[in-house]
């Protein structure tokens, strides 16, 4: 399951990886469980109450928001990239009853500043319906064919399930909707707050990250937003051409497809000596890059005439505005890439 997380076929499991094969080794998006119990005025709907008060970093994405997108066919084209991935995905779904490219609506992931270090991070998971019975016989049919197998223990009200091979990283069912799983000691922290545990216990409680998630959410079916760490700042700034960088104190992206394609990276920035300084440089990039032979030779510049850039206040702007067919050509492309990429060397790059 790890090979599966971090090899090349990535793409082609995500979604399987994501509805239970999760629990193997191992937001919130208005799970039905916890969103109704602790109010309906929560902020983002409550997609961040379950997540600890040392979130730092949300992403979202909302994968029925997708599907039902001109180029959900072409999204689907590029989960599945062989046959085998195809009966993989088919016996799963018979086994489980949830089928991942068409039932799971949404996911959400946190981290801490420092995750690398305990390796913290949460996720929720929410599908249209999740049979837990299913799902964790499933699991450990898979597990124990490889000599592993799920442990359970109880965790007020909810049932803490993960590998035996691998107890840092836990998961649990809130209802027939809504999958957590956490690690470094989050799963137990998410299992409290869905029960109710203190408010201040909770990543919406962060004033700052809430405000920045609204922007970064907006109508978009992906996006993210970061509070950038003082250390990350610091080290940036020994580097004389990342000077204007080093002064980004919060970052947020969203991305859109239901028209086309539209997408913006924002920061927020000391001040608007760095911001404009920062717009310069983005801007300065593109140029060159519309220049760039191999740019060229993928016939990809005229995408670029869609990227522009600017500072307004001490706030950063990269926005992306493509059409529909850009965008259906673009995944085309990554399409006849990725069966390249499999076969051997993508033309005019140097084989593995």
């Amino acid at each position: 399951m790890s090979s599966a997380l971090s090899g090349r076929r990535l793409s082609s499991r995500f979604a399987l990886v994501l509805a239970a094969a999760a629990l193997l080794t191992t937001g919130v998006a208005s799970c039905r469980g916890c969103g109704s119990e602790r109010g309906g005025s929560r902020p983002l709907g409550g997609r961040l109450s379950l997540f600890p008060a040392q979130t730092t970093v949300v992403a979202s994405i909302d994968f029925a928001k997708l599907r039902s997108t001109p180029l959900a066919a072409k999204l689907a084209q590029l989960a599945v990239d062989s046959q085998s991935d195809q009966r993989e995905i088919e016996t799963f779904t018979k086994r489980t009853g949830l089928d991942p490219l068409k039932q799971v609506e949404s996911l959400v992931l946190a981290f801490p500043e420092e995750a690398r270090r305990e390796g913290e991070f949460g996720m929720v998971l929410r599908a249209s319906v999740m049979d837990e019975t299913r799902l964790i016989a499933y699991t450990r049919d898979q597990l124990q064919k490889s000599g592993d197998d799920l442990v359970a223990t109880a965790r007020g009200h909810r049932t803490l399930w993960w590998r035996r091979s691998n107890p840092e990283v836990a998961g649990f069912f809130i209802d027939d909707h809504t999958f957590v799983l956490g690690a470094g000691g989050w799963a137990a922290r998410m299992a409290d707050l869905s029960e109710g545990g203190p408010p201040s216990g909770s990543a919406e409680t962060n004033v700052d990250l809430v405000r920045l998630c609204e922007r970064a959410a907006g109508g978009h079916a992906v996006w993210a937003a970061a509070l950038v760490p003082g250390e990350t700042r610091r080290m940036l700034q020994a580097e004389p051409r990342f000077k204007s960088a080093a002064s980004v104190t919060r970052m947020a992206a969203g991305l859109d497809v239901s028209k086309g394609l539209d997408a913006v990276i924002m920061a927020d920035l000391a001040n608007s000596d760095d911001a404009v300084a920062l717009a310069g440089q983005v801007t300065q990039s593109l140029r060159d890059a519309k220049k760039n032979a191999e740019i060229l030779m993928l016939g990809l510049g005229p995408y670029l005439e869609g990227v522009s850039t600017k500072g307004v206040g001490s706030t950063f702007e990269v926005r992306v505005a493509l059409t529909e067919p850009q965008v259906g050509d673009l995944l085309d492309r990554a399409a006849a890439y990725l069966k390249l990429a499999r076969e051997g060397s993508v033309p005019g790059f140097r084989g593995r």
